[in-house]
């Protein structure tokens, strides 16, 4: 702990800090140490008041394998089963596209004080809460973790530190060491309900690919393969991710109706969230209702999801309406709004970029 508190406090240099995590890292990290990191972190964090039944599907990441963001996209779809989600989340350290810049990439202010983000949770039911600014102490460790590119321990400490202190969380993790770390720590936390995920070959989320292992309270250690409720394997790259925009698409494709590897990836993951939320055992029975709940349900989703955009539009005439913007420039914000001005046959024009707060819409007749 006495580590933790010279770091935290911005007491150590740079390199110090570089030698303490990798020396860590390569000895083992163990329960003791996270949970000493865990009191130093919360008693620095910037919380936030959020539903007692609150929920967040924050992971650990690190898993290397450069999947679409399958937790974000959960979050979502938990969200539009009235559970309030608080999820947590950073920018990319050790992949390419974090659960910030998907969800900035898709229009959405990462950046709210912390009121906003209460009216957000108790008003949508969805908030996404930005690390450095509830973890300002990391200001010290975050260029150092970005220069070694290695997981260390705030990898591990990501999902236990949620500054509305959630007491339900879907938490994938990138091993089976840290698989035991996180069950040691949730067995001991009576107050802690937590679904734990180790995914088949490493991943950090349930995985199409093979046997999964999973964790709660009330169900203990299970395995599960996907292929057993007949689930198929993911096809080709449908679930690999590339940068944030692409990753944005994505989700919007299978929000929009497309039923992909993606799509059922983030089906099954909500339901094992869907599942730890109710406190329900983990049976086939109840695997295969809570998937196909989450697989024929997209109109709460899609409504959710527009809501948490945030619009606001007031309208100018105009007789001539300017060239439109190229395609090739259009973000997923505006294909999505391409998409429902034209199914309403509206003669259209739109600028998303030039205001930060607003977008210019016109609108021909």
């Amino acid at each position: 702990m006495k580590a933790f508190n010279l770091i935290m406090n911005g007491s150590v240099s740079d390199i110090q800090i570089s030698s303490f995590l990798s020396i860590l890292q390569k000895s083992g990290v163990r329960a003791d140490h996270m949970i000493g990191a865990i009191e130093v972190m919360r008693s620095k964090m910037v919380s936030v008041a959020a539903p007692e039944n609150s929920m967040d599907t924050c992971g650990t990441g690190g898993d290397g394998k450069n999947s679409l963001n399958i937790s974000t996209a959960t979050a979502f779809v938990l969200a539009s089963h009235g559970i309030p989600i608080a999820k947590h989340g950073n920018r990319a350290l050790t992949s390419k596209c974090g659960s910030a810049d998907v969800l900035k990439a898709l229009g959405i202010n990462i950046d709210m004080n912390t009121s906003r983000l209460e009216d957000c949770i108790n008003e949508i039911g969805l908030c996404f809460m930005f690390a450095p600014n509830h973890h300002p102490a990391m200001k010290y460790v975050g260029p150092v973790r970005q220069q070694l590119g290695i997981r260390t321990i705030f990898n591990m400490l990501g999902p236990l530190l949620n500054p509305a202190d959630v007491k339900t969380q879907l938490v994938g993790v990138y091993s089976k060491e840290v698989f035991k770390i996180y069950k040691d720590i949730f067995s001991k936390n009576s107050n802690k309900n937590a679904c734990i995920v180790s995914g088949y070959n490493g991943n950090d989320e349930i995985s199409l690919e093979g046997e999964n292992v999973i964790f709660t309270k009330q169900s203990g250690e299970i395995k599960f393969d996907p292929a057993t409720i007949d689930i198929p394997r993911p096809i080709n790259n449908e679930i690999l991710g590339k940068d944030a925009k692409y990753n944005a698409n994505r989700i919007i494709e299978i929000f929009n109706g497309k039923n992909d590897s993606f799509y059922k990836s983030v089906c099954i993951n909500a339901a094992f969230g869907l599942l730890a939320h109710e406190s329900h055992e983990l049976n086939e029975a109840n695997i295969l209702k809570a998937y196909q709940k989450e697989e024929y349900d997209r109109d709460s989703l899609v409504n959710l999801f527009q809501k948490y955009l945030d619009f606001s539009i007031s309208f100018e005439s105009s007789k001539i309406l300017p060239n439109e913007v190229p395609e090739k420039w259009y973000s997923p914000i505006d294909r999505s709004l391409r998409r429902e001005l034209k199914n309403k046959g509206l003669i259209y024009w739109f600028d998303t970029r030039s205001y930060k707060d607003l977008i210019d819409l016109k609108i021909g007749w």
